[in-house]
Formats: structure tokens, C-alpha cells, sequence
């Protein structure tokens, strides 16, 4: 799998995140990652998430809201649905962001997965698993970025 290596800035580090080729760079333009979604994003952006995030497969079924048998599915067919790859499109947005503003995707990747007061004693990944509860994990970032309590 060929990747695409984008520089994040972060406050403890110069470390870099690789995407996936299939990825956009960025979410700007914004037609660009419509298109990818709308097109239906290759099913090896499931274990590329898996791996980045430290998640079972069972796990990352349960934040994309497919059954593991799907995923299997989706992998022997080779892509994504659009709503499935939109799901996994706002993964890999909460893991850039917050990989820049925590210092790097080690960091990142342990923030997500642990249990949040702020959240209501979720995780920042399942409280993601909607497009509402996304946004609010992105405030929360803002939050700790910007130094107000949370």
C-alpha cells in the first residue's frame, strides 16, 4: 500500500502521520474528500484505521457502526460504502487533529481510547460514533488547544 506522508504540526513533536494514497491530503478542497466518500473509499482503510488507533476489529465495527461480518464483506469486495466511508473519513479526521494538537499520533491514539469526564466517562471514540458527538470531541480538542479547562 503506497502512503502519503503529511506533515501535522504538533507541540511536542515533528512527527508525521502516513495516509493512505487514496486519502486525501487534506479535507481541503472539500470536493476532493467528497469524492473520495461518494466514491466509496478502498476497504483497506479499515485495518489502516485498526492499526492507528489500537482498536480490535470488534471495536472499530462498533465506531463505524458495521457488524464484523460486513467488514469482512466489505474487504473480500474491495471498498466502503459512502456512509460507511464517511464514518471512517471522521476517524481519521479526530485522529489528525488530534495528533496535532496532543504532540503526535502516539499521543493521539491514547487520548481517544481513554475514558473522558468531559464526555461523560466515554471515550473520545465512542463518543464520535455520530457526526454530533464528532463535533464535540473536535470542541474538546479546541479546548485543550487553546488552554480552557474542559
Amino acid at each position: 500500500m503506497s502512503q502519503n506522508v503529511m506533515a501535522v504540526p504538533t507541540q511536542r513533536s515533528t512527527e508525521t502521520i502516513s495516509l493512505p494514497s487514496y486519502l486525501p491530503a487534506s479535507e481541503e478542497p472539500a470536493t476532493e474528500t467528497v469524492e473520495a466518500i461518494r466514491e466509496g473509499l478502498p476497504a483497506e482503510v479499515l485495518g489502516w484505521l485498526k492499526e492507528r488507533l489500537g482498536l480490535t476489529a470488534e471495536e472499530l465495527a462498533g465506531v463505524i457502526h458495521i457488524s464484523r461480518r460486513t467488514m469482512s464483506r466489505r474487504k473480500k469486495e474491495g471498498r466502503l460504502k459512502p456512509d460507511e466511508s464517511e464514518r471512517a473519513v471522521r476517524l481519521i479526521r479526530l485522529y489528525r487533529r488530534a495528533a496535532e494538537v496532543l504532540g503526535g499520533p502516539e499521543e493521539a491514539t491514547g487520548w481517544l481510547r481513554e475514558k473522558n469526564f468531559a464526555l461523560g466517562g466515554e471515550t473520545p471514540l465512542q463518543f464520535a460514533d455520530t457526526e454530533p458527538g464528532a463535533r464535540r470531541v473536535e470542541r474538546l480538542l479546541g479546548q485543550i488547544e487553546h488552554g480552557i479547562p474542559t
